[in-house]
């Protein structure tokens, strides 16, 4: 997953739709922490995640690499 939602999604994602999520936003209730950055809202995935109590891991999200990739190669 993205570092950032946009609103839309993360409003999606807690079962909000658009004009709910934009009309939170504009109140300064959305249910999560979210960050202007000029005109654009952004929306942190581990807020989201949090809210929903889901986990919150490190690594890739699920890409397929492994955390600790390091072999041994012996003769």
């Amino acid at each position: 997953m993205p570092v950032v939602l946009d609103p839309v999604t993360a409003g999606r994602m807690l079962g909000l739709g658009r004009t709910t999520t934009y009309k939170l936003l504009g109140q300064g209730n959305f249910p999560v922490p979210v960050h202007r950055t000029g005109k654009a809202w952004v929306v942190p995935t581990a807020g989201v995640l949090v809210y929903l109590g889901l986990p919150v891991g490190g690594g890739c999200g699920g890409c397929g690499a492994r955390e600790n990739t390091q072999t041994n190669a012996r003769s």
